[in-house]
């Protein structure tokens, strides 16, 4: 039978007792019946050779090594003349690997895991695993419940046909989670700390819903780490209560807390090797005697204290921590243990995955070089500059730290990136009952050439709006410090019901930092504005017409986590223009933002995003301000319930000023908005999202007029589809309190292009 193993020993001529030790010497050895293995293979394993006396200890032990080749079924000695033969037959090979009922799981998936390949020597216990790899990979997809065999077949030549047959069934679903005796922490705080979650209205697009055993066993992890960072260290979660229902579709999951006293952090004391004093660690340190005991904060306080002593040049430096509960009382005493280790420099920085990026482009965002003392902040905030360029993938940029043999006080670093596209060519369209249908596309490389700069060329197309707009940035120019760009642009505006215009112009920019993470701009822009069809009678001609030369200077401070998907961090900007350098217009203009962004979950994938923005134009001179120039609000990148030009000072028409009926956005000279929004993955594979949204703001004539005004307000929902080609935004906004006879009610619906903010 196929895979048992026969020892069998037939000496043809002579026969021998059991007690016989000596047989005869080996004239010659012999190797019959290999087709695939080398007969010289088998040579070199045995001791057997021409000229030995051959005896029973010696031919029991090349016979087992020829088994323990694995590559045999059937190992036979035989004795022909003085002639040792070993006669063989070779394990059957796997000529070919079929997959049968694997609808949800393609073949390549299957592959990539399992150990067996094809044309390898057949091994049933390899076989076996691989049935539990492929078990596992159906428990990563959330098909718990799927059912693994194989098959082995003889084919035409002799060989074996492997075919794993798999019944899939339907993903399990969690129905329900229930908590028993979480008195101290409710349901709606441990569920979203979990991995695991109960069936939603999302669950068919999205893996939310679905039971895996490895996601679940993490959870029980997740549940105690949570209580401890809210100070119940002796929390105890029992074995969870599975159950699946009838029809094998649904789980039920019971998990009880016995939760414990709640304590708090009596003396905190520091031993060791100590570089700083007491009061030096405390001030590192988030976790003070009295504050109700926290798992995450003394995570993050060891991380600091670490950092403390990697700063000083001591790369493995160890700080050890030990909980002592205080005796009858609810506190605990923290000891924290300090193991320097030796001082190391930093060695060999390599780069290594960026087939596209220069490695200079990457170098330059680095506070570490080669041969510097060793330093744990500038570490982690060169991987945090290299991130935040945004041309890598999320979580893809490793600083891996290596000792070189025979140096273990010398640190390589290697910096292992994986690239994303940075090139983008978006199409956007819309449609609204101010501006009707629109088009607009772009094309953008952030990354232009692997040198880090930036190249854009913008269209926006539609029978009220032609705009071009060529731009290009250089952040390290001529490889100095100093920020350079320009743009050439052309704008034809007859969204307005006011007028038609026409402008256009060119800039260039210098920036250059001044504090970490903090640049001032200066920009020089030159622009000619022409109006046609001029239907509000309060534009003046005369004021808009001409030649606007403006210089801007601007401040920009950056702690995104990432330039063009951030999730973490701020960003804030405080701007002045003015005009007046020479040509026609004469005004000044301030804008001051700021955004923030701050992961709400433990996963990071739940994020909060704000958006703050105030803009004034204000006079210089007697002259009348420029329409042009002023704002007005509603589309789908401020106010998004309400239509274009929506907000801002109307002017009504004279003979029906009882009715009430605006023709004319007239534009304000101040403008306030703040966004708020909720973000999370809804497909995370296809990096798809979904987002929640509330937007307030207004448009006034002066800052008189805020007292007295009102702000509006809209909310809604969308999708968000990080694609190739850009952010692609599909949002359902509606309008709080929209102002009567003005057509502000209903739903309006919008696809942009890119992030708001």
């Amino acid at each position: 039978m196929l895979g048992r193993y026969i020892f069998l020993i037939v000496l043809i001529l002579g026969s021998f007792n059991a007690s016989a030790k000596k047989l005869f010497k080996i004239n010659k050895v012999v190797v019959e019946g290999t087709k695939r293995v080398e007969p010289q293979a088998i040579l070199e394993k045995v001791f057997s050779k021409k000229g030995i006396m051959l005896d029973t200890e010696i031919l029991k032990s090349d016979i087992k090594k020829i088994y323990e080749m694995k590559y045999f079924d059937l190992v036979e000695a035989h004795r022909r003349s003085n002639s040792l033969v070993f006669k063989v037959k070779e394990k059957s090979v796997v000529s070919k690997i079929v997959f049968e009922g694997n609808d949800e799981v393609s073949d390549d998936d299957i592959n990539e895991k399992i150990k067996t390949k094809p044309f390898n020597i057949l091994d049933v216990n390899s076989i076996k695993e691989d049935v539990q790899i492929i078990q596992k990979l159906y428990e990563e997809k959330g098909y718990y419940l799927a059912v693994i065999n194989y098959d082995l077949r003889k084919n035409e030549f002799g060989n074996l046909d492997l075919t794993f047959k798999i019944q899939e069934f339907d993903k399990v679903r969690v129905k329900k989670i229930y908590f028993l005796g979480n008195n101290e922490v409710k349901d709606d705080e441990l569920k979203p700390f979990m991995q695991t979650t109960e069936e939603s209205f999302f669950s068919g697009m999205s893996d939310s819903g679905s039971f895996k055993e490895f996601n679940f066993q993490t959870d029980i992890e997740r549940l105690k780490y949570l209580y401890k960072t809210k100070g119940y260290l002796q929390v105890n979660i029992g074995n969870p209560e599975v159950t699946v229902s009838e029809d094998k579709k649904w789980i039920f999951i019971t998990i009880k807390i016995q939760e414990g006293p709640k304590f708090s952090v009596n003396d905190i004391f520091y031993n060791g090797e100590l570089l700083f004093t007491g009061a030096e660690l405390d001030e590192k340190t988030s976790l003070k005697s009295g504050d109700i005991y926290s798992e995450e904060k003394l995570r993050r306080d060891i991380q600091s204290l670490t950092e403390m002593y990697q700063d000083k040049g001591y790369a493995f430096a160890n700080v050890l921590r030990n909980l002592q509960i205080v005796p009858g009382e609810n506190k605990v005493d923290i000891n924290y243990s300090f193991e320097k280790g030796k001082i190391a420099y930093f060695g060999k920085i390599s780069i290594k995955g960026n087939t596209k990026t220069r490695d200079k482009v990457i170098r330059r965002e680095l506070r570490i070089y080669e041969g510097m003392m060793y330093s744990g902040s500038l570490l982690r905030k060169s991987k945090e500059n290299v991130n935040r360029l945004g041309f890598f993938e999320q979580n893809s940029v490793i600083f891996n730290t290596v000792s070189p043999r025979g140096k273990d006080d010398i640190l390589d670093v290697e910096i292992s990136i994986k690239e994303r596209q940075t090139g983008q060519i978006s199409v956007g369209a819309g449609y609204s009952t101010a501006t009707k249908e629109f088009f607009q596309a772009s094309i953008a490389q952030n990354n232009f050439m692997g040198k880090g700069q930036n190249l854009n060329f913008n269209v926006n197309h539609s029978k009220q709006q032609k705009s071009y707009n060529l731009g290009f940035t250089e952040p390290y120019f001529l490889d100095t410090l100093w920020t350079a760009g320009g743009d050439i642009y052309s704008n034809s505006n007859g969204l307005t019901t006011s007028f038609s215009s026409k402008k256009y112009g060119a800039d260039v920019r210098v920036g250059y930092p001044i504090f970490e993470y903090t640049r001032a701009f200066l920009t020089l822009r030159h622009e000619y504005t022409d109006l046609e069809d001029v239907a509000n009678p309060t534009v003046d001609v005369d004021i808009e017409n001409g030649v606007a030369a403006t210089l801007k200077a601007a401040i920009r401070y950056d702690r995104r986590n990432n330039i063009f998907e951030p999730t973490d961090g701020y960003y804030g900007s405080l701007s002045f223009e003015y005009a007046g350098l020479y040509g026609d217009q004469e005004w000044l203009k301030g804008i001051f933002e700021t955004r923030f962004y701050q992961p709400l979950t433990q996963d990071k994938e739940l994020i909060f995003r704000h958006r703050l923005q105030m803009q004034q134009l204000m006079k210089t001179t007697d002259r009348k301000l420029p329409r042009t120039e002023k704002f007005s609000m509603g589309g789908a990148r401020n106010m998004r319930g309400y239509n274009f030009e929506d907000i801002g000072p109307q002017v009504y028409d004279k003979d029906k000023i009882t009715e009430q009926t605006a023709l004319f956005n007239n534009g304000g000279n101040l403008s306030l908005l703040s966004s708020f929004e909720l973000e999370h993955p809804l497909i995370k594979e296809a990096g798809l999202k979904w987002v929640l949204f509330y937007d307030v703001g207004n448009v006034y004539e002066s800052a008189g007029d805020i007292e007295e005004g009102v702000l509006r307000q809209d909310y809604g929902f969308g999708f968000r589809w990080f694609s190739p080609i850009g952010v692609l935004r599909f949002e359902f906004a509606y309008p709080i309190d929209p102002e009567e006879d003005k057509n502000q009610d209903g739903q309006k619906f919008h696809f942009d292009i890119g992030q708001l903010f």
